[in-house]
């Protein structure tokens, strides 16, 4: 009786390992991504990567690691962005956003939109730095996907550099209400699901 619990705690513990390694914050990775020479660039997952402003020569790397749709978020898209992007066969999209401010529903509802249209496939998605814009998005990515509380979001955005000194402290309070409200969302739910199971 014994060994065989021992055995079947062993495998709970591997198999919790495992899910939350599939979970894990992600950092830049100079190593697994040493073609790359976009700065603050990273994977979040299978169909995710973010970073800063590509180069014109960096397109060829993007579509070479996968990637189908570019996601732009800055206000002042540079002039070769989207001809590069479409030259090479891959789907550009610019959702405008400062980097000093709450971002609007509308961006937030447009970056879900093309997200999780199955069409869109693999993402990249960036600022110019791949700090303050690429974390907000990027946190709000971890919040709808996969359920990460504001401690955990918050962190894996200071992996990537992400600061909010001196101008770039709305964007934390942004994040922050964010995942508040998620969170009040989502035990409404839990209550509502409770209320009508009794």
């Amino acid at each position: 009786m014994k060994p065989r619990f021992s055995r079947s705690l062993v495998l709970f513990a591997l198999i919790i390992i495992g899910i939350s390694a599939s979970f894990a914050q992600t950092a830049p990775d100079p190593e697994k991504f040493a073609s790359v020479k976009i700065i603050n660039f990273g994977q979040m997952d299978d169909r995710y990567f973010r970073g800063g402003q590509p180069l014109p020569g960096d397109y060829q790397t993007l579509k070479d690691l996968g990637v189908n749709t570019v996601i732009d978020l800055r206000n002042d898209p540079t002039e070769y962005e989207k001809r590069e992007v479409e030259a090479l066969g891959m789907k550009y999209v610019n959702i405008p956003m400062s980097g000093w401010k709450w971002a609007k529903d509308d961006q937030v509802e447009e970056f879900l939109k093309v997200v999780n249209h199955p069409e869109t496939g693999v993402v990249y998605a960036h600022c110019k730095a791949g700090r303050h814009r690429a974390g907000l998005i990027g946190a709000i990515y971890r919040f709808e996907k996969y359920g990460w509380d504001y401690d955990k979001v918050y962190q894996e955005m200071k992996n990537y550099n992400y600061s909010s000194w001196p101008w770039h402290h709305n964007i934390k309070s942004f994040v922050r209400d964010y995942a508040k409200r998620n969170k009040d969302s989502i035990s409404a739910v839990a209550s509502s699901v409770a209320a009508l199971a009794n």
